[in-house]
């Protein structure tokens, strides 16, 4: 599929913005450049972790001045991140392309339920005014 220089514009920026608030821009990213551009899962993935590099630097430089990151738990969290992301990335080279869509669309699924079942329940528990 031809790429739509328009639709990649706005597909990035969304992503970005997703990524500075904590929000996963993966998630478009990934979505976008499969069903919409038609690209390999690992191709994806690539692009996608290239995309973050630079987006994630910025929004923790941002985080970081405004004091809104605590460093301590961050780099403890970090110690775990690494050796998962090593985990991933072998996983990545053994399973096949159709696993890993099947997986990573189950993933999206399982936060989209959450989601739904934690908006549900906030509304129940906020007082209605009379």
């Amino acid at each position: 599929m031809r790429e739509m220089p328009i639709l990649s514009f706005f597909a990035s920026a969304l992503a970005g913005l997703c990524g500075a608030m904590g929000f996963g821009s993966g998630t478009v990213l990934l979505l976008y450049l499969t069903l919409v551009l038609a690209l390999d899962q690992q191709t994806a993935q690539g692009i996608n972790l290239l995309f973050f590099l630079p987006c994630g630097l910025f929004a923790l430089a941002v985080y970081l001045v405004c004091e809104n990151l605590p460093l301590r738990r961050a780099l403890g969290l970090l110690a775990f991140a690494l050796p998962g992301a090593a985990l991933g990335w072998a996983l990545l080279s053994v399973l096949p392309l159709a696993l890993l869509r099947r997986v990573f669309g189950g993933f999206l699924l399982v936060l989209a339920l959450r989601e739904f079942l934690s908006l549900k329940s906030a509304k129940r528990k906020q007082p209605t005014l009379r």
